[in-house]
């Protein structure tokens, strides 16, 4: 890999990151109206108005506490020129609005503005760009204006320091006045002809406060700005910038690395196969590497976290090094507190004498390090680095220790154990004599396999049987032919030296031969016969002999086997001892032997969790024993109230916070800043020099949300990376349009030809089209499943019902996940709603004047239906409703319409603890809720496709939902989704159970109530028909029905057919909408039967005059009459029951009045579905 190229690759994440940081020039008229405007004296003289609306609004919702605030400063603004005459643009395709410099200032309540960070020309406005449709000014010309000009800027803490010691300024000699100058200088590099020419001065600056995300990032462009003039060797910052794996090296096998997997949370639930696999994998990273770690929703992400520093912990302690510097960190608030608080809550604390802390005042296994400015709260939940400090003095220290041996004399049952040394060592031989135990049973364990799997493959009982009965022809072949040449010999013997001497007497010969066959034939075995033929008599004591040699060593060969038989047995036996003694604490009672992979799972759950627990007082001891090390340089410390800044003392502070807590977590944002010392210059001169490639594992969490930019610095800090998240989730929202991140790339020579970025953004190092997520699974160098991205997998899905995650499978995953939850119906206690519902809600999509969208009539109806089921849900969840359910619906404004609505109902709404969550998908990612709401805000009188651009929108509400996933909409809007969208399978998803639909009464529209102030609200069945009798005879030219249900029978019992059929004899058009799949399926199956009866219902309806349309996917129940009448609600006019449980069910609002064009709308939308149409015409 080539420095260099990575170097290109920083500066181009860092230029972009500024780019995000000074913000877009070219505005929309509507953006610039968020702003505060104020008059460009104000702005020139750096102080606003004590008594100002503009600075009493900036700081309203502020903090009392505090003291100040982060702005962007736009000096002045240019807005499009008019076409008096026809009131259009005279500049068509240029920007609405233009502020040419932007200022990052902190305000003070008392109204002073101090610099806070280079004014900019923002990156929109300067060339080079792809599409150099409208700039000011070059790249080159603010880097040569920004190298020159040496402008004084304020840190936080320097902002907060001089505040508070300067409350009035000097105006002449203010820092401002300096600054807006420089400005101003900065302003004249820009083309103000060009701009003149089609923009008019709004005369005034523009003050908005600056997003905390954006304001965090001066932290990651200083060290990205150190590293620029870096000359070390930065292995992870540059597989993150170059690596792209295509071949792939075979994935760990967990079975065999069972020593190195030695740490785990709990006692309770063993790691699944998948998190197993991963943590073996991370285990055998090598400096330089980056690991991926896909994790779709609900598969233990966390849990395997956890492991991962809990396993990286123990293995230190063993090895007796410093303990691992291990950073978890993410962009997202959500994900950096499911981090931190698991290391509270999710390590495991019992009743076994080895649980818990032993230090004093220790509260949770992680710390967290957030933005100095947001320390004092963070301080009163977590652990933060006040905390460390805190515990650093000798008063804490002495407690400290004393509770310490107390607890260690009591628990390790050691009376000579008086010092913290002694603690440790003897900690350390139960941690060793854990590991041997380990690899112990890993080599007993291995011996056992190999000699079962030779023992299956030999079969030896078969085998030996087989062998022994070889083995006794063998012998008795042996006997026979010993036998026969012993007569043979003898024969020989006995026969006369006469005879031998006149063998050559032809008749001699022969009487001679005749007589030894005969001899043959009467005394030798059948196998001695055999071999004797054709054989003289002079060589045939010479065969028999070689015969019996070579069956001897037959016999011998049989025999070895046997034996060789005997010992594998004997060895198998051994062996099997062996492993049923050393695993018997970690199987199951019940069974008498276990595999591998059960004894793994027990580990996980006993001896892994003791090591975790052993580890933490071995680490406890550490701290205390590098106090007493270090000492004096902490009693200087206290003294002068300041931590030493030198490598040598930084390196140490953060080894003793890892010996408390084996993991810190921060943002992105904050984690530059921290990782700091500092190097002598010159007297009373400091440089500050930045820790890279010292934290041992760096973390990243959420990565798919996180942008490649906002993260490549910190890889610098790191020397392994471990990278989870889910592409399949809520991406990095970049401030750049393609155009704009086409010009960067190619100005810093990464990019050649614009027609080739599409293909550079697969790598998803593009900062608009990229994720820290896509990095990694383009530099891992493993791919776990091959229809998977690359990296590992986590597949094992527990939070939802599975007929939840089974959506998200098929949405994303393409059925890669294994749902472990179990179906509803099985459920011990069955939830008191689907797991997949709707209600229908015939609502009106709307456009406000401020953008986004609103459905009035869902909002109401989710705030009516959570205040109706409160008592419900929270006597099912033993909880408050607040803490039950989500509400998530794609847009802003329908996120304040329910808001609103809940809180007028009583519903405690907002984003803190016992508070309902009300948002878009953003504020329930990473979270979990028994219930989700999902408003869809969409109908047919205005749908969209916003929620069907991208997957990961359906796929995070749903997967956020435990319990249940109920949607509120328009189910037809839903279903005119085209095929293959997520909105499309979703409606599949609700339409596969009769169950899914819920009852619930809808109230009137809001929009309707404008034409008709008094509607009519229907209850029960008898009112329904009496309605509908009623339109029928007032109707002069059509009525329509809509009901996704028929039945012939009803209709004739409720005397409604005979009505409809005095209509038609009055001329009038009588039409009656009807669902396909409703009237033809059974359990989500076609039934041929039910297709029969409804076939033969709509023939005679259709003999009787009334038109049939049978429609695909009708939720609706409606009635209309001309243009004056419609009435909505959740009767099923030609299918209700009269009687019976559900009679009362059913309320419908009846509007009158001029309501062409509603009416209009709901045919067009049930013609545009029509599958099949028994009109009159055709009978």
């Amino acid at each position: 890999m080539s420095a260099a190229q990575a170097g290109q690759w920083l500066r181009y994440w860092r230029n972009s990151l500024a780019d995000a940081e000074s913000g877009s020039g070219a505005m929309t008229h509507k953006a610039l109206s968020e702003y505060q405007k104020v008059p460009a004296e104000i702005i020139g003289q750096g102080c606003l108005d004590k008594e100002s609306d503009a600075l009493n609004l900036l700081f309203k919702d502020v903090p009392d506490e505090t003291k100040f605030i982060k702005l962007t400063l736009r000096p002045a603004a240019y807005r499009v020129k008019q076409e008096h005459e026809h009131s259009k643009s005279s500049s068509s395709g240029f920007p609405e609005t233009i502020t040419p410099v932007i200022c990052p200032v902190w305000l003070s309540r008392e109204g002073h503005l101090l610099p806070a960070g280079k004014p900019q020309i923002p990156r929109d406005l300067l060339s080079p760009q792809y599409d150099d449709k409208f700039t000011l000014a070059s790249v080159q010309d603010l880097d040569r204006f920004l190298d020159q000009q040496t402008i004084q800027i304020y840190s936080e803490q320097e902002a907060s320091a001089l505040f508070s010691k300067q409350p009035d300024f000097d105006k002449a000699t203010s820092p401002w006045s300096l600054y807006i100058a420089s400005a101003r200088e900065l302003f004249k590099l820009c083309d103000r002809e060009r701009l003149k020419a089609r923009y008019t001065n709004q005369n005034g600056g523009y003050l908005k406060k600056i997003e905390d995300a954006i304001s965090g990032s001066y932290q990651i462009l200083k060290l990205y700005d150190w590293l620029a003039e870096c000359k070390e060797s930065l292995p992870l910052a540059e597989s993150y910038a170059l690596e792209n794996n295509t071949q792939h090296f075979p994935c760990a096998n967990a079975l065999t690395q069972l020593v190195t997997r030695a740490g785990h949370s709990n006692s309770r639930f063993p790691l699944a196969a998948a998190q197993r696999d991963a943590l073996a994998q991370v285990m055998t990273m090598q400096p330089g590497e980056i690991l991926a770690v896909n994790g779709p929703p609900g598969t233990g992400k966390t849990t395997f976290v956890l492991s991962v520093v809990a396993s990286l912990w123990v293995e230190a302690a063993w090895k007796e090094t410093q303990p691992p510097l291990i950073i978890a960190a993410s962009t997202n608030n959500q994900a950096v507190t499911n981090i931190i608080e698991a290391f509270g809550k999710d390590f495991e604390e019992n009743n076994d004498p080895l649980s818990g802390r032993w230090l004093p005042e220790m509260k949770s296994y992680g710390g967290y390090f957030p933005a100095p400015s947001l320390e004092g709260e963070a301080a009163k939940h977590y652990h933060t680095p006040s905390f460390y400090k805190l515990l650093e003095n000798e008063d804490y220290v002495d407690r400290a220790e004393s509770a310490f041996l107390t607890r260690a004399q009591a628990v390790l049952q050691g009376t000579d154990l008086t010092t913290v040394k002694q603690v440790k060592q003897k900690i350390w031989k139960e941690i060793n004599a854990c590991y041997q135990l380990m690899a112990e049973l890993e080599v007993s364990w291995k011996n056992f396999d190999k000699l079962q799997l030779k023992r299956q493959q030999m079969e030896p009982e078969k085998r030996r049987t087989a062998l022994q009965a070889e083995l006794l022809t063998l012998k008795q072949d042996l006997i026979g032919v010993e036998d026969s040449l012993t007569g043979w010999l003898k024969f020989c013997a006995d026969e006369s030296l006469l005879l031998s001497l006149l063998d050559v007497v032809p008749a001699v010969a022969n009487k001679r031969r005749a007589k030894r066959k005969q001899f043959i034939k009467n005394n030798f075995s059948s196998l001695a016969c055999t071999l004797a033929d054709d054989c003289s008599a002079e060589r045939l004591e010479a065969r028999l002999e070689d015969w019996l040699k070579k069956q001897r060593k037959n016999i011998e060969y049989l025999e070895q086997q046997l034996g060789q038989i005997a010992t594998l047995q004997k060895q198998y036996q051994l062996a099997e001892e062996e492993w049923l003694q050393l695993s018997a604490p970690f199987r199951n009672k019940k069974t008498a032997t276990a595999s591998w992979d059960e004894i793994d799972r027990s580990l996980d759950v006993s001896l892994r969790f003791r090591l975790f627990q052993l580890a933490v007082h071995y680490w406890e001891a550490r701290w205390l024993l590098d106090y007493q090390e270090h000492d004096r340089e902490m009693l200087i410390r206290n003294r002068n109230g300041n931590d030493a800044q030198g490598l040598k003392a930084v390196r140490a502070r953060w080894a003793r916070r890892m010996c408390l807590t084996p993991c810190i977590v921060s943002t992105l944002y904050s984690l530059p800043g921290y990782m700091t010392y500092k190097v002598f210059e010159s007297e009373g001169v400091f440089n500050n020099e930045y820790l890279i490639n010292e934290i041992d594992l760096l973390i990243i969490d959420e990565a798919g949300q996180v942008a490649p930019d906002v993260a490549a610095a910190s890889f610098a800090l790191a020397r392994r990376a471990l990278v989870i998240g889910d592409v399949h989730q809520i991406q990095p929202v970049s401030s750049q349009s393609p155009v704009i991140d086409i010009g960067n790339l190619m100005q810093h020579q990464l990019l050649a030809n614009a027609a080739d970025y599409n293909e550079l953004c697969q790598q998803g190092r593009s900062v608009v089209e990229g994720s820290v997520m896509q990095i990694a699974q383009q530099a891992s160098r493993y791919h776990y499943l091959p229809e998977a991205e690359a990296g590992m997998f986590l597949r094992e899905h527990r939070r939802c019902y599975d007929e939840l995650i089974s959506f998200c499978n098929e949405l994303c995953y393409h059925g890669l996940l294994e749902p472990k939850r179990g179906s509803i119906d099985a459920a011990e206690k069955r939830p008191p709603f689907p797991a997949l519902g709707y209600l229908h809600i015939d609502g009106l999509a709307e456009s406000p004047p401020a953008g986004s969208r609103i459905n009035r009539l869902e909002a109401n109806t989710i705030a009516d239906w959570l205040a109706d089921k409160r008592a419900e849900l929270e006597a099912f969840y033993g909880a408050k409703l607040e803490n039950i359910v989500g509400v998530v619906t794609p847009f802003k404004a329908q996120e304040r319409l329910i808001a609103e609505a809940c809180k007028s109902r009583g519903i405690d709404v907002g984003r803190t603890e016992g508070k309902m969550t009300v948002g878009t998908v953003h504020a329930l990612q990473g979270a979990e809720r028994k219930i989700v709401l999902f408003s869809a805000v969409y109908s047919r009188h205005s749908n969209g496709r916003f929620i069907d651009k991208d997957s990961s929108m359906l796929n995070v509400a749903v997967s956020r939902a435990k319990d249940s996933f109920l949607v509120f909409g328009d189910m037809e809007a839903i279903d005119a989704s085209p095929r293959g969208t997520p909105r499309h399978l979703l409606g599949e998803y609700l339409a596969r159970r009769t169950d899914s639909e819920l009852i619930f009464s809808v109230g009137a529209r809001p929009d309707l109530l404008l034409s008709c102030r008094e509607p009519r609200v229907i209850n029960n069945a008898e009112a329904h028909d009496a309605c509908l009798t009623e339109i029928l005879q007032l109707a002069q030219q059509r009525v329509v029905i809509v009901s996704p249900w028929v039945s012939l029978f009803r209709l004739r019992e409720s005397g409604i057919l005979s009505a409809m059929q005095q209509a038609v004899a009055r001329d009038i058009s009588v039409e009656l909408y009807t669902d396909y799949r409703f009237n033809t399926f059974i359990n989500n199956r076609f039934d041929e039967e039910k297709n029969t009866q409804f076939s033969a219902c709509c023939m005679e309806l259709t003999a009787h005059g009334i038109a049939v349309r049978v429609v695909n996917k009708v939720h609706s129940k409606l009635l209309m009459a001309d243009n004056n009448f419609i009435c909505i609600g959740s009767y099923n006019w030609a299918s209700a029951q009269r009687q019976g449980e559900y009679k009362n069910f059913e309320t419908s609002v009846l509007y009158s009045g001029e309501l062409k064009d509603e009416i209009h709308i709901q045919l067009a939308s049930l013609q545009e579905r029509i599958r099949s149409d028994f009109s009159t015409e055709t009978t």
